[in-house]
């Protein structure tokens, strides 16, 4: 049996300020093998984008991770040191940002920023380094790579420059990418062109992905699996069939109820109520109660993450009946 590429439990977060501590992430288990698509969904503040900041190491005070265990093929990372950390980030764990100028300096080209993300971690020739580059541009759909490669960030559009910050995230063929809303400014086709070149890529090179989006639409197409996280906690997770045409939790069916495009002409459009609590004020028990509309006096009571059928998990007393959502 394949060694899985990422196996995390237990997984905590927190916040310390001044007006308390904030649980961004409170106990998330996942396991990721190699060539497997991840997505990781979930409202704003739900505790996802600090989930892929902990897998790479790069949460900054006042938060650390004060529990659990993060093992990337078979080493546990909680605990490391910053330079191991910087050993593993770009060579076998790489990040790809929202906003790719997060990862773009504009004021250099962009052989000059290729060509050093491949000699922080590798000794090679300037030709090698270049044509490496070439390589991993071409990968991403960027026409004319030799040319483009003398270029400025200013000088691509929105959705060139993400795929310049996804050649940077292959160019030592990583085990594992975390790829936080890298899709979310972008246009639809162009949204449509890099979901396509991302999962030929992880099929291809064997590389793991982690998506992570508020959109459940964007992973039904991409994903092999869906993990749900509210309140820092994952509550429903399972394939990527099984969570989109078969929800259980009633949050998760309140994602997939809430896009527009399922509701027929003039049929009012069902929402989730309330707003998502604050981590530094979370309801007793059940984060989602206060917005459930199945919640009772149970829900006042930490529910456990218990599997309900094989490969599907779920954190809730009162699931919603199995009925097929819709496409």
């Amino acid at each position: 049996m394949t060694e899985p590429v990422l196996e995390v439990s237990g997984l905590q977060t927190h916040f310390f300020t001044r007006a308390g501590v904030a649980k961004a992430v409170d106990g998330v288990d996942f396991t990721l093998k190699r060539g497997e698509i991840m997505g990781l969904v979930g409202e704003s503040g739900s505790g996802k984008s600090i989930t892929g900041f902990s897998l790479i190491g790069l949460v900054d005070p006042p938060g650390r991770i004060v529990g659990g265990s993060i093992r990337f093929k078979g080493e546990e990372l909680v605990g490391k040191s910053e330079e191991t950390w910087r050993q593993l980030r770009g060579a076998r764990i790489a990040m790809i940002f929202q906003d790719p100028m997060m990862t773009l300096n504009p004021v250099l080209r962009i052989d000059t920023q290729m060509i050093e993300a491949i000699r922080a971690h590798r000794k090679v020739s300037d030709r090698e380094a270049r044509a490496r580059c070439v390589e991993a541009l071409g990968k991403v759909g960027i026409p004319s790579p030799h040319e483009r490669l003398t270029a400025y960030p200013h000088q691509f559009s929105g959705g060139m420059r993400q795929r310049v910050a996804i050649a940077i995230a292959l160019l030592h063929d990583p085990d594992l990418i975390i790829a936080d809303e890298p899709t979310t400014a972008l246009d639809v086709t162009i949204q449509a062109q890099i979901l396509h070149e991302m999962k030929k890529l992880a099929r291809e090179t064997g590389t793991a992905l982690i998506w992570i989006t508020h959109d459940l639409a964007v992973v039904a197409g991409l994903a092999d699996q869906v993990s749900v996280m509210y309140g820092g906690r994952i509550v429903e997770q399972g394939t990527t069939a099984t969570i989109v045409e078969r929800p259980r939790h009633p949050y998760t069916r309140g994602l997939i109820d809430s896009v527009p495009s399922h509701n027929a002409r003039g049929v009012p459009l069902r929402q989730i109520r309330g707003m998502a609590p604050s981590l530094l004020d979370m309801p007793e028990g059940c984060p989602f109660r206060p917005r459930c509309p199945n919640a009772s006096a149970r829900c006042r009571e930490e529910p456990e993450n218990r599997e309900i059928a094989p490969g599907h998990r779920l954190r809730c007393f009162h699931a919603v009946e199995p009925e097929p959502a819709v496409r």
